[in-house]
């Protein structure tokens, strides 16, 4: 199975960093895979996170620029900037243009409606620019089965402004479909069992992830360009 690198293991090792690390090494390997081919000069991050650093240790000549809530533990370099916004609030500002956005696991947080965020992140996109978006899939295998005896598949909102959790999961269609109406032409679209809860129950699951339906597994990726 895939491993987080080790620059960010050795950078981030508090127990709950190298946790998370560890639970989407599989899907920071697939974001790499799809930014790779792209060259970007220049990128922005919806959301300082560990994506941050992993592009930048990927793309070092590039601007791995950043917007949302700021985060002392990804801190720019000299030539880069971050926006601090809250995606929540429709007062959008004007974003500079970058060849690749990159919003992971942050649109299941917001408490707003998805269209016009995406089509917020659109404007900042330069000609022939791409979009990235990867979140959790809201009709998983394993979330149908918790709802089968009875269980809410989703955690609560928690009380902390800060980390809220996930108001709203997305389906396939259901994000393929916002990602068209923000303007955007959806490239690919994949689903993958890719998040490693370390469990034996949970490696059992993601090795049959490629027999299941799309449907069914866990993360949603779409890569979408402007037209």
């Amino acid at each position: 199975m895939p491993q987080p690198p080790p620059s960010l293991l050795a950078r981030y090792t508090a127990p709950e960093e190298q946790i998370y690390l560890r639970t989407h090494a599989q899907r920071y390997e697939r974001l790499l895979e799809l930014v790779r081919p792209l060259a970007p000069v220049r990128i922005l991050v919806v959301g300082p996170s560990y994506e941050t650093v992993l592009l930048r240790d990927a793309f070092p000549s590039a601007s791995v620029n950043t917007l949302g809530w700021h985060d002392n533990r990804f801190p720019l370099r000299e030539h880069e900037s971050h926006v601090q916004f809250d995606l929540n609030d429709p007062s959008y500002p004007e974003l500079e243009r970058h060849d690749v956005i990159v919003c992971s696991e942050v649109i299941e947080h917001l408490h707003v409606a998805t269209v016009p965020v995406l089509r917020f992140l659109a404007s900042g996109l330069a000609p022939g620019g791409h979009l990235i978006l990867q979140t959790p899939n809201a009709t998983a295998l394993a979330k149908r089965i918790r709802m089968l005896f009875g269980r809410n598949p989703y955690d609560p909102i928690r009380e902390e402004s800060g980390n809220p959790g996930h108001f709203h999961e997305h389906t396939v269609d259901e994000l393929v479909s916002a990602v068209g109406e923000a303007g955007l032409e959806v490239t690919r679209v994949l689903t993958e069992n890719y998040f490693d809860h370390g469990s034996r129950k949970n490696r059992a699951y993601r090795a049959v992830g490629r027999l299941m339906p799309p449907s069914l597994r866990e993360g949603i990726t779409v890569m979408a360009r402007t037209p």
